[in-house]
């Protein structure tokens, strides 16, 4: 016995426990197990789904035991982690696979090749053994799920049992083509049933009758809002009778949990990390404006509460989310300054073009901030999943009865929201006939002929349609039919020889887009309204020229305007109404305009940016492959993700840090990122 590993003990007892919390999901379990005791895997997709916190990850936890148990191996992939590319799907589970060959090197840039190294190394897995490939979230994979349903799956072996698990079931072709609907075995997971949580709540050591009750009103048996109650010992400190009925339960969370933190230092960063939403220690300790020690980040994402994701740690959502309702009353001005250094850091970010895709979420994260209230309280007061799927042969029928549907079912539409930081009352109205406005010249087939790309539906969690976005790509194949038709046509006759030419690009380099319409079956619905309001910023951040029209109605102007964009003079059409004419908005960031357009968007939240020479002057010094380097380092990225992302050695890395600090004269990257941010900001 002494001879035993401690750490073993304490991983088993870790298994056990987990183990021993995880109820109400008998069902799933033993499907799964009569999937591995199969005397072959046979090729079959295991489609597990459903709302944020429900428990998916924590299933396939259960499923990774299961795997391990039974001698077979497990292999966990996170949809967030990929680019969209094939590129790095193979070089992740490559990875995963312990394949550890200089050989993936040398075709980094073959698609085909990588692949085929991919498949041969997991099938050699599966001839030793039976294999689980689970695909989590698989709600960000973008459009990489064409690929890996077309190419990828179709040439995997026997013996290998898929696993996708995300918010929303597989729908389009895996439903549409009867091959991959046969293999489909739909695992959808909802909300724990009384019995499930009085179990849990009694193996928690809570068998007090009146508090199962009140915990099961309070929770409706969500499965993280169940372990947020027990894990902060609410059950303890409040009674049935305590229950103000005011506050939702994630604010009593938040009371009760930050109670519990003793330390002042962990609370303040704490409460940065809910209102930084992505953090790591370069950029907490930027926003809290003091150096965050190793060993006190270390303690701080040692919590369950918090995750790592590929752009650092994160708060869960609805602790985030009660942590900063409650910092803005207890501490406001506290609040507003980490809300305005979180802004300059975005800001940072959105000018910085070498980021790729890290630079894309800086943005998307950035409209929540310099958005005015407005904006804030129609599409960011709730979390809203959604899934954007482009129009194709499967769901082209489908699509078409969406249209139909919004003629048949037109109707009056109040909407009413109100700002729960301000208490501001937002009342707009749109009646049936503007409604339906955006509609008038739209065809289908029209739009889909000039580009495929041009149609998008919106599917809600459950997967059904509710909305529909026209936003057609600006290019050379596409300028003509804009130039002619309404109600685009007005608009760009109004152009110049010059400004035309401008707009002269490939088909796969797009100029711009022009938002047709984004339209839902109910814009009183905010589920529905935050869906359209998010699908409309993923596309305005998407290229440099955003051009865009409505019904003249102050909700959407209003809207526009919020955004930044800007009412176009002199230029009005007559599509939607004969006698009424309305305007166009445009928003043009392409090249030094996207800087005037950052300036105009944070001044009204007190942040000045200095002159353009600051950033020049600050990395005159640098060679190019240190401003490379740099340009990351105020990312916070670690020496290991620029060695990857800049094809470096790490050692190569450290060395170009190191002269990066002699040459800026600092001795850290907090001192780095902080003298960047004074230097670019009043």
């Amino acid at each position: 016995m002494s001879g035993e590993n401690p750490k073993s003990r304490f991983a088993s007892e870790i298994e056990r426990l987990k183990q021993q919390f995880l109820v109400g999901r008998d069902r799933e379990i033993r499907f799964f197990q009569e999937r591995l005791a199969s005397n072959s895997l046979d090729c079959s997709i295991i489609n597990l789904y459903g709302t944020g916190g429900v428990g998916k990850s924590y299933l396939l936890d259960e499923f990774r035991r299961l795997t391990e148990k039974a001698a077979a191996r497990f292999i966990y992939m996170d949809c967030r982690l990929f680019t969209g590319s094939p590129y790095e799907f193979c070089k992740q589970l490559l990875h995963l696979l312990d394949y550890t060959s200089a050989q993936a090197d040398t075709i980094d840039f073959d698609i085909a090749a990588l692949t085929a190294l991919c498949l041969r190394e997991i099938h050699t897995f599966a001839e030793q053994g039976k294999l689980v490939l689970a695909l989590d979230t698989f709600e960000e994979i973008g459009e990489l799920e064409l690929w890996l349903r077309e190419h990828f799956l179709l040439q995997l072996s026997s013996g290998i049992q898929i696993v996708i698990a995300g918010r929303l079931p597989l729908q389009g072709l895996w439903l549409s083509s009867p091959a991959w609907r046969y293999l489909l075995f739909r695992m959808p997971l909802s909300d724990l049933d009384y019995e499930a949580v009085q179990l849990y709540l009694s193996r928690s050591g809570i068998k007090d009758e009146e508090n199962i009750q009140y915990i099961w009103t309070r929770t409706k048996g969500h499965p993280l809002t169940l372990s947020l109650l027990v894990s902060t010992s609410l059950v303890q400190s409040l009674s049935p009778q305590s229950d103000s009925g005011q506050d939702s339960i994630f604010n009593y969370v938040a009371r009760v949990w930050l109670k519990e933190v003793t330390n002042l230092e962990n609370r303040d960063l704490i409460e940065a990390a809910a209102v930084l939403r992505h953090f790591n220690q370069e950029l907490l300790s930027f926003v809290v404006d003091r150096e965050v020690p190793a060993e006190q980040f270390q303690k701080l994402i040692g919590h369950s509460f918090i995750r790592k994701t590929e752009y650092g740690w994160i708060l869960h959502d609805m602790l985030r989310d009660a942590i900063g309702y409650e910092l803005r009353l207890r501490a406001p001005e506290n609040y507003d300054r980490l809300w305005k250094r979180c802004a300059r850091l975005y800001y940072g970010h959105m000018t910085n073009a070498t980021l790729g895709k890290s630079a894309e979420w800086a943005r998307a994260d950035w409209v929540y901030y310099i958005g005015d209230r407005l904006i804030r309280t129609l599409f960011y007061q709730h979390d809203t999943f959604y899934q954007l799927e482009p129009l194709h042969s499967s769901n082209w029928m489908e699509t078409e009865q969406y249209v139909k549907n919004r003629y048949t079912n037109a109707r009056d539409v109040k909407i009413i929201q109100k700002d729960l930081e301000s208490g501001e009352r937002y009342e707009y109205s749109i009646t049936a006939a503007e409604g339906l406005f955006g509609f008038k010249h739209f065809q289908l087939q029209q739009r889909y002929d000039i580009d495929s790309r041009s149609v998008k539906l919106i599917r809600n969690m459950q997967g059904e349609l509710c909305g529909l976005a026209s936003m057609i790509p600006i290019h050379t194949h596409t300028l003509g039919f804009l130039q002619s038709n309404p109600p685009f046509s007005d608009y760009f006759s109004g152009l110049s020889g010059a400004e035309i030419n401008k707009l002269k690009s490939s088909n796969d380099a797009v100029s711009g887009y022009f938002i047709e319409l984004i339209d839902v079956y109910d814009y009183s619905n905010p589920a529905m309204r935050h869906a359209a309001g998010l699908t409309f910023i993923h596309c305005m951040l998407s290229a440099g020229l955003i051009v865009t029209t409505a019904p003249a109605i102050p909700f959407f102007h209003t809207i526009f305007r919020s955004f930044g964009f800007e009412r176009v003079k002199d230029s009005v059409h007559f599509a939607y109404d004969s006698q009424i004419p309305t305007p166009y908005f445009v928003l043009d960031t392409r090249g030094k305009k996207l800087k005037e357009y950052l300036g105009r968007m944070t001044a009204p939240i007190g942040i000045e940016q200095k002159s353009e020479k600051n950033d020049g002057v600050l990395t005159e010094l640098l060679s190019i492959r240190e401003r490379e380097v740099f340009r990351q380092l105020i990312e916070g990225r670690t020496n290991m993700e620029i060695a990857v992302s800049l094809c470096l050695s790490e050692a190569t890395v450290k060395k170009h840090v190191s002269n990066i600090f002699r040459k800026m004269q600092v001795t850290s990257r907090v001192q780095l990122i902080n003298r960047y941010f004074n230097t670019t900001f009043g």
